[in-house]
């Protein structure tokens, strides 16, 4: 099972909100440095999924609002 990088965020509170979203579909997701944006602003934090996941992500990432995060 190998993690791939769909998204990155400045502002953890958006990641939040798709955390829930990613949840309640089903799809397993890792958030790299979550924390840091408390302590170090402007440090991006990425939101990965499993490989077999990631189109499926990518849609509901779209469909929710959050494509200008999208790392494609």
């Amino acid at each position: 099972m190998e993690l791939v990088e769909v998204a990155t965020f400045i502002f953890s509170e958006d990641a939040g909100v798709l955390e829930s979203i990613l949840q309640e579909e089903n799809i397993q997701y890792f958030l790299s440095n979550e924390n840091m944006t408390f302590y170090a602003p402007g440090i991006p934090c990425s939101l990965k999924v499993n490989e077999a996941d990631k189109e499926r992500a990518i849609e509901v990432i779209k469909k929710a609002g959050f494509k200008k995060y999208l790392s494609e």
